[in-house]
């Protein structure tokens, strides 16, 4: 019964320093997660303004050379392709996302394997060693 406990107190005490590490880990993770948005949200709105801005001067200056007919092909033909484009970053909008979701997701799934280990070891009563010095885990 003795060596039972010895055993049981090793195993809380490894679980509890994984389980900080882990915590740890998370904490890293969720950090790193909101820098990325910060910085890809300021990153957005900065490359918007830029766009509208740029996109401005060009219709003006179009609408200026082109002739009538020329202006209804050139400015559907960028409605159409900038529609494209909006799709596409949509697209890759969602796959950064996902992406940033699964290092969170793969450190929580971890964490739950370390304790589902650790409950497993402690519901198993240790076999008696020879050697009472045996912390094997």
């Amino acid at each position: 019964m003795l060596s039972q406990w010895k055993q049981l107190k090793i195993w809380s005490e490894y679980g509890s320093r994984l389980l900080w590490v882990r915590l740890r880990m998370l904490r890293l993770d969720a950090v790193a997660q909101l820098r990325s948005i910060i910085l890809l949200v300021a990153a957005v709105l900065l490359a918007t303004v830029a766009f509208f801005l740029g996109f401005i001067s060009l219709l003006f200056g179009l609408n200026s050379v082109l002739t009538p007919e020329a202006k209804i092909w050139v400015f559907f033909g960028l409605a159409a392709a900038f529609a494209l484009g909006v799709i596409a970053l949509l697209w890759w909008v969602g796959r950064l996302w996902a992406q940033q979701g699964h290092f969170m997701e793969d450190t929580l799934q971890a964490m739950s394997e370390d304790l589902d280990h650790i409950n497993n070891r402690a519901a198993r009563p240790a076999a008696p060693s020879a050697d009472a010095n045996d912390y094997s885990v």
